[in-house]
């Protein structure tokens, strides 16, 4: 009696198809991971983006308060906001939208040291938006918000 050994080289399709489903999962998992990443970037220049507006809208309310010639109207502050935009402009189709506001106290001269010979203004600022383009009418939930505070001294 003869017996022959076949021995065939290759792969069997249950090898293959292993192979094309390990492949397939580490794929996905890296198109995710690419697609957080970009979302993250976004979101931070978005984020420093927001910042520079703060600082200059901040900047402008503290030349405001140092020229000392503030109406009735600007002492009491903008809570309505005025609209910047962080990426885009009006007209754009992909732009994102903030707000900044700003609110103006004028403290009195009594202190913890004593009386003071000057005035003195309490200036907080802030910006909203959110990360995302609103798509069509629904607009984003997510809103995030940068906030600064000083105190200013005006001397007569």
């Amino acid at each position: 009696m003869q017996t022959f050994i076949k021995n065939e080289s290759g792969f069997t399709f249950i090898e293959v198809m292993t192979a094309f489903m390990i492949i397939s999962i580490a794929s996905v998992g890296l198109m995710m991971g690419a697609a957080h990443a970009q979302g993250e970037l976004r979101s931070l220049e978005l984020r420093e983006r927001a910042t520079e507006e703060l600082l200059n809208y901040t900047e402008y309310w503290r030349g405001r308060i140092a020229d000392g010639k503030l109406s009735q109207s600007e002492m009491v502050g903008n809570l309505e906001g005025e609209t910047v935009y962080l990426r885009g402009s009006l007209t754009a189709q992909n732009k994102v939208v903030a707000k900044v506001y700003y609110d103006i106290t004028h403290l009195d001269n009594d202190t913890e040291f004593g009386k003071t010979s000057f005035n003195r203004f309490q200036l907080e600022t802030w910006i909203k938006w959110s990360d995302f383009i609103p798509k069509g009418k629904s607009k984003s939930v997510a809103q995030r918000e940068r906030r600064l505070e000083t105190v200013m001294a005006t001397f007569n």
